[in-house]
């Protein structure tokens, strides 16, 4: 059986470090094979506050954390297509709110080839208590997911 070509491309962002390793691998990938890439991030409340929890600046009203959050995600976004931006790569992003996993792995059997994202590489009871968002990807995506890992700080340092 022979693989589907890749023609679209998701890229789901955290904006770390793993995620830009993540972006960059999966432009040089589509470059090779003609595809185009869709970005995408979800943001999703921090899980001790609801959405509505007002954010307090002296002197003004109270502004929803969501409202903050996400139009911090927008300039982000924006950020990150004018860096990744590509004559030859067909480029769009998305900007959803929700479940992480669960977002990405809907975004991604809506007909896509391939996903590409970062994944932070914990391991042990990090990885335990914290679920790893790329793992739930992989393990529910219909097509496949490529994870690129970080490299660590020392491990970044050139050798002497």
């Amino acid at each position: 059986m022979m693989p589907q070509p890749i023609r679209r491309i998701l890229v789901a962002t955290d904006f770390s470090e793993y995620s830009r390793r993540a972006m960059e691998y999966a432009l040089s990938l589509a470059e090779r094979m003609g595809a185009s890439i869709d970005v995408l991030h979800v943001w999703e409340p921090p899980q001790h506050l609801e959405s509505e929890s007002l954010v307090m600046v002296p002197g003004e009203p109270g502004t929803p954390l969501e409202s903050i959050g996400l139009a911090q995600a927008e300039r982000l976004l924006h950020a990150w297509s004018e860096r990744y931006h590509s004559s030859t790569v067909p480029f769009q992003v998305h900007l959803e709110r929700g479940p992480a996993a669960d977002t990405i792995v809907h975004f991604a059997n809506s007909g896509y080839d391939l996903v590409v994202m970062g994944t932070h590489g914990r391991t042990g009871l990090a990885r335990l208590f914290m679920g790893s968002i790329a793992q739930k990807v992989v393990a529910r995506a219909t097509c496949p997911v490529l994870t690129v890992h970080g490299m660590e700080e020392q491990e970044a340092q050139p050798m002497g």
